[in-house]
């Protein structure tokens, strides 16, 4: 009996990690930054979207442990250079409190590429670059 117990202990951890890895599989990939006291996070629901489908995304800030009142922009980078700025909503003065959702989609010009997608937060006299690697494929 002793050694049945043994080997259903085993299955059941093993059953147990099986699940917390495919958790955390599935979880959105976060980035984390800050500068002094602004601190940004930027979930992506993936790193490698279909091209010309829409990509979730959620970007969090605060400032002293509060929600700050921030400003937003996109970067995309190619080998380091940006090819690319883009603004959430097409609002070249993007600006929010705390949080905001937005969608991102990827052209077909994209496709294969190891593209760096930067969202870039101010607040308080501080920027935190948020990078994420993305490659789009079909």
């Amino acid at each position: 009996m002793r050694g049945s117990t043994r080997a259903a202990t085993t299955g059941v951890i093993v059953a147990m990690l099986v699940t917390a890895a495919a958790s955390a599989a599935s979880a959105p990939p976060l980035v984390r930054g800050s500068s002094g006291p602004l601190k940004a996070t930027l979930a992506l629901s993936t790193r490698t979207p279909k091209i010309n489908k829409l990509v979730p995304m959620s970007v969090t800030a605060t400032l002293n442990g509060k929600p700050a009142k921030a400003t937003a922009v996109y970067e995309f980078l190619f080998g380091g250079t940006v090819v690319s700025t883009q603004y959430p909503y097409n609002n070249k003065h993007y600006t929010f409190t705390g949080h905001y959702k937005d969608t991102l989609s990827f052209p077909a010009n994209s496709l294969g590429f190891p593209l760096t997608f930067r969202v870039v937060v101010k607040a308080g006299g501080r920027t935190v670059n948020l990078d994420s690697t993305i490659t789009s494929h079909k």
